[in-house]
This record gives structure tokens, C-alpha cells and sequence, in this order.
């Protein structure tokens, strides 16, 4: 008996390893991919505050130091940022700035930048995204309830004052 279920079981063994597992794994079972971040984040308030002039302790200070310097173009500084979000087309930002002989920028060539909300979602992701526009939400309500209670108390106040005189 056991010669015939060694004989049974050893070559239903071997053409398990002829299937793929992907045929029994559901296609919901990936592996997980991050999003990858890479280089500088610019913001476009970043780019509108760059301006020719500015000297390049001054960019370091506004937009960190430079991704890429190049040997050739030593007065040319490239701030490049790199995402490819899980599932989604990986997207590239640059920012291109040329300095003079003063070391001052002479000029600066932008990709179109997200603004500093929009790059912060980006980063932290659509759940992030969900929470932050809820206390955005929330903010607004508790801004326009305290507007309205200080039109009240100005209000009040003005009643008051024209009744003392």
C-alpha cells in the first residue's frame, strides 16, 4: 500500500512544480511599491520668490542646495524632482538656474510647480490628502464662526457705547 501512494504522490509532486503559483495567488496580492521621492521639492511660491539678482547663498537659503551642479556649467544650478507614485505615470520637475560672474542669478527656466498644499499631498499621499482637506474643511467652519462671533461682539459693543452717551 505504501508503494502505491509513494508512487501516486511523487508524480502529482512533480507536476506542481510545472504550474505557476501566480495561477492560484489572487491578482490582488502584489508586492508593495512606494512611491519614490526624489531630489528637491520646489513649490511654485518657491519659484515666485526667486528673482535675477539674488545671490546663491540666498537660493540655497529658499530652495536648498542644488540637485545636480555640473563640471561643464559651473554657473548653472538644476533642481530636479522625481515621483513615481505607486500605480500612477512618474512625473519630473525641473528648475533651471544660470548665475553670473557675480555669482548672482542672470536667469532661471521653471517646468510648471504645484503649489505648497498640492506638493505636500503628493508626498504624503491620498489618505493624507483626505485628512488634511477635513481639518481645512473644519478650519473654514471655525474661521467663519469666529468672524461671526466677533461681528456679534462688535456689535453688541457699538450698542453699548451709544447707550453710555
Amino acid at each position: 500500500m505504501k508503494p502505491l501512494i509513494l508512487c501516486a504522490v511523487l508524480p502529482l509532486t512533480l507536476l506542481a512544480g510545472c504550474s505557476s503559483v501566480s495561477d492560484y495567488v489572487p491578482k490582488i496580492l502584489t508586492p508593495y511599491r512606494p512611491d519614490i521621492h526624489q531630489g528637491n521639492v520646489v513649490t511654485s511660491e518657491m519659484v515666485e520668490n526667486l528673482h535675477e539678482g539674488m545671490t546663491k547663498n540666498q537660493v540655497i537659503f529658499l530652495l536648498g542646495t542644488a540637485t545636480l551642479q555640473s563640471i561643464f556649467h559651473k554657473n548653472e544650478w538644476s533642481y530636479v524632482y522625481y515621483l513615481n507614485p505607486r500605480g500612477g505615470q512618474p512625473t519630473v520637475r525641473k528648475l533651471t538656474i544660470v548665475f553670473n560672474d557675480d555669482n548672482r542669478v542672470e536667469s532661471f527656466k521653471s517646468d510648471p510647480m504645484p503649489d505648497e498644499t498640492d506638493a505636500d499631498l503628493a508626498i504624503l499621499g491620498e489618505r493624507a490628502r483626505e485628512e488634511t482637506l477635513k481639518r481645512h474643511s473644519d478650519f473654514v467652519a471655525e474661521k467663519k464662526s469666529l468672524e461671526a462671533e466677533g461681528a456679534a461682539s462688535e456689535t453688541q459693543g457699538a450698542e453699548e457705547a451709544a447707550k453710555t452717551e
